[in-house]
């Protein structure tokens, strides 16, 4: 028998995961949000299933025995918390924490609860995260010794004046909210890496003032022209190993890139026997090598599938086995530790040994 998950957050996040299990065939128990209409509208989208204002009245329910929390980044530690010491097991959206001593703190009860703790690099399970992860394991690039990762919107501010832009609530920018998973599919791919120094810039040029901010559409918008933007638009990395690999990130919500021009989410691998190059949300890779004594390219197209629900498969299959997931807790606390020294070294113009 499967698991009967609960939603917590029935914002965008919570509604794509709770119609991810709804077309999985997963059962779900219920949908929380402080807004009652939303939580209700959800739970009507899902099959008419409790709805509930509060977490608390969710998790109090017996039936339940995993959630999804997907809430503002500032609620993630109690609410994951809150949750595990409920007796359920957690697939966390990313962020995993507004910072390292926060996910220290949920990583503690993980160990008190037993509980299992997934984290939402969603990334993982994308199309182009599988098979990158395959050509690599299979040793088609041989040694990997330098990785490039790029998301950048021109212009894709989320919220501006909202939550997203607020640090105290989000604690920080497209670092934060984009970056972890450029990051972290990253590290997932170089194969347990040991991370040892980090060297990064953050800027902030185009969300302040918000009535001048220039843009065409707005996720989770519109602007609260009265809110608040104290947080990066942009920032830059290079990320050393300890075994002399290196990792540079470019993440932005805003920066004048012509989109035609130079590709915005492209993740790149070097090896010694090849290199490997995929767009983050397409459907091949273009591995570089050579045959027959001749430098070659190939176009490797791979099988769809829809990543969410690989990912609450997964979840799923942790839940029930009590085995580890795929996204640990220690490897949230990992990623979250190399966001907090990128901020230090941008803050202290220096670099940052982990």
């Amino acid at each position: 028998m499967g698991i009967t998950l609960g939603i917590i957050g029935a914002g965008t996040i919570g509604r794509v995961h709770a119609l991810a299990a709804k077309e999985m065939g997963m059962k779900i128990g219920g949908v929380a949000d402080i807004l009652p209409d939303k939580a209700a509208k959800l739970a009507a989208d899902v099959g008419g299933v409790p709805s509930y204002d509060h977490a608390d009245k969710l998790l109090a329910n017996g039936s339940i025995d995993a959630v999804v929390v997907g809430v503002p980044n500032i609620d993630h530690k109690p609410l994951a918390i809150a949750s595990m010491k409920a007796g359920k097991d957690v697939l966390l959206e990313k962020p995993m924490a507004m910072n390292t001593a926060e996910c220290k703190d949920i990583n503690a009860v993980v160990k008190d609860t037993g509980r299992i703790l997934q984290i939402g690099y969603v990334q993982r399970f994308s199309t182009v995260g599988q098979g990158a992860k395959q050509l690599i394991d299979t040793g088609a690039l041989g040694k990997v010794y330098h990785a490039k990762a790029q998301l950048i919107r021109r212009r894709g501010i989320p919220g501006l004046g909202g939550w997203f832009t607020t640090k105290a609530q989000s604690g920080g920018g497209p670092l934060i909210d984009i970056g972890v998973h450029v990051i972290d599919l990253s590290l997932y791919l170089l194969g347990g890496k040991k991370p040892s120094r980090v060297s990064g810039k953050t800027y902030s040029h185009f969300g302040s003032p918000i009535k001048d901010y220039l843009y065409e559409s707005m996720w989770a918008g519109p602007p609260n022209y009265d809110g608040v933007f104290d947080v990066e638009d942009e920032a830059h990395a290079m990320i050393h190993f300890e075994d002399g690999t290196s990792l540079n990130i470019d993440v932005a919500w805003a920066m004048n890139a012509p989109e035609d021009k130079i590709p915005v989410n492209q993740m790149a691998f070097y090896g010694d026997k090849g290199g490997m190059v995929f767009e983050l949300f397409g459907d091949h890779v273009v591995l570089a090598n050579e045959l027959n004594n001749r430098n070659a390219d190939s176009k490797l197209y791979l099988p769809q599938v829809e990543m969410h629900q690989q990912q609450l498969a997964d979840f799923e299959k942790a839940c029930q086995t009590r085995s580890a997931p795929i996204a640990t807790g220690d490897q949230g606390e990992l990623v979250q530790s190399i966001i907090d020294a990128i901020y230090t070294s941008s803050e202290s113009c220096r670099e940052v040994t982990l």
